[in-house]
């Protein structure tokens, strides 16, 4: 993990599907944000747990270890300005009523990456 530059939004980018999260990355990186990566749970909550700045979290629901809800319920205690945008690829499913509050939007794969970074503005003026 590398240390974002401070002036800009930095996005933590869990994602366990390697093509996935690096075209997230890049699409991402392209509109001007910071980009740190965890290919899992874990490591999302590690980087939550770390000093680097992170603004909005956007992870995918379903990981290989802990899943993208334990990560934001994690990145809301830690990190109560933390911004969340869920992605999954499964059919649409009411957010648990736990989370209604704390997650910005689910975005349902396939999404358009050309408005990805409009919805990461979105969240981080909400």
């Amino acid at each position: 993990m590398s240390s974002p530059d401070s002036s800009t939004p930095c996005i933590l980018l869990v994602e366990d599907e390697t093509f996935l999260r690096e075209l997230v990355m890049e699409n991402l990186q392209d509109a001007g944000y910071s980009v740190v990566e965890a290919s899992d749970g874990d490591s999302g909550v590690e980087a939550l747990k770390s000093d680097l700045r992170i603004d909005v979290l956007l992870s995918d629901i379903k990981l290989p270890d802990i899943d993208g809800y334990t990560v934001a319920r994690i990145g809301k205690t830690l990190r109560p300005e933390l911004r969340v945008i869920l992605m999954t690829g499964y059919a649409p499913s009411p957010l648990p009523e736990a989370l209604q509050a704390l997650v910005y939007r689910v975005l349902q794969k396939p999404f358009s990456l050309n408005t990805l970074p409009e919805t990461v503005a979105a969240a981080l003026e909400h």
